[in-house]
C-alpha cells in the first residue's frame, strides 16, 4: 500500500503542483480584488517551494534530481503562461489629445535586441486614466479616438483594444511537468534495485 501511494504521489506532486500554480496564478493577476503582482509572485514561489519538499520526501534514496529540475522549470513555464494569458478586464474610448511625442531606447552589446522606438499618445479618458499612452508605433494624431484595454488594477500596462488578446499555451508546462512525473515514477520503481535515475 505504501508503494502505491508514492507512485501515486510521484504523479500527484508534479501535476498537482501544476494545477494549483495555474489557478493562483490566473486568479490573483486578474482579480478584481487588485492582488498586488509582489504578493502573486511571492505565493507563487511558496507553491514551487512546497511542490520541491513533497517531491524530495516521497524517495528515500534521493529520486531523480533530473525530475526536480524539471518540476521547477515546468512551474515556472506555468507561472509565465499564466502571466500571458492575462487580459485586461476593462475598455475605454480616448481620444489623442495633444502631440504625439517620440523617444528612441538604444541597445548596446553584441546579440542585444533591436533598438526600440516610442510613440507616447497624450490622451483624454473618462475617469482619467490612462493619461498617456506609449506604444511601438503611432496611433493617430490629435483628436483620433483610440480604444485602450487596461486593467482597472494597474497591474499591467494599457493596450489598444484589440491587442488584448491571451498569449498563452500550457504545451510546454504540461510537457515538462509530465516529464517530471515520469522520471519520478521511473525512480520509485528504482529504488532498492541500486540503479538510479538521474
Amino acid at each position: 500500500m505504501g508503494r502505491v501511494l508514492t507512485y501515486a504521489g510521484a504523479v500527484a506532486v508534479p501535476l498537482g503542483a501544476g494545477v494549483l500554480l495555474h489557478l493562483w496564478g490566473s486568479w490573483s493577476l486578474r482579480s478584481p480584488l487588485g492582488t498586488p503582482t509582489a504578493l502573486a509572485v511571492l505565493v507563487g514561489l511558496v507553491l514551487a517551494g512546497l511542490a520541491a519538499a513533497a517531491h524530495n520526501a516521497l524517495f528515500r534514496e534521493g529520486g531523480s534530481v533530473l525530475a526536480l529540475v524539471l518540476l521547477l522549470a515546468g512551474l515556472g513555464a506555468v507561472w509565465i503562461e499564466a502571466r500571458d494569458s492575462r487580459v485586461r478586464g476593462a475598455t475605454v474610448e480616448c481620444v489623442v489629445a495633444g502631440k504625439v511625442r517620440v523617444t528612441d531606447h538604444p541597445t548596446f552589446g553584441e546579440g542585444a535586441p533591436q533598438p526600440k522606438r516610442l510613440y507616447h499618445h497624450p490622451l483624454d479618458c473618462p475617469g482619467g486614466y490612462p493619461k498617456e499612452f506609449a506604444w511601438e508605433e503611432k496611433l493617430g494624431d490629435t483628436g483620433k479616438q483610440l480604444t485602450i484595454a487596461y486593467d482597472p488594477a494597474r497591474r499591467m500596462d494599457p493596450v489598444p483594444a484589440a491587442e488584448n488578446v491571451a498569449r498563452g499555451s500550457l504545451v510546454v508546462p504540461a510537457v515538462l511537468l509530465l516529464l517530471a512525473a515520469a522520471l519520478s515514477v521511473t525512480a520509485v520503481a528504482l529504488e532498492g534495485t541500486g540503479e538510479r535515475v538521474w
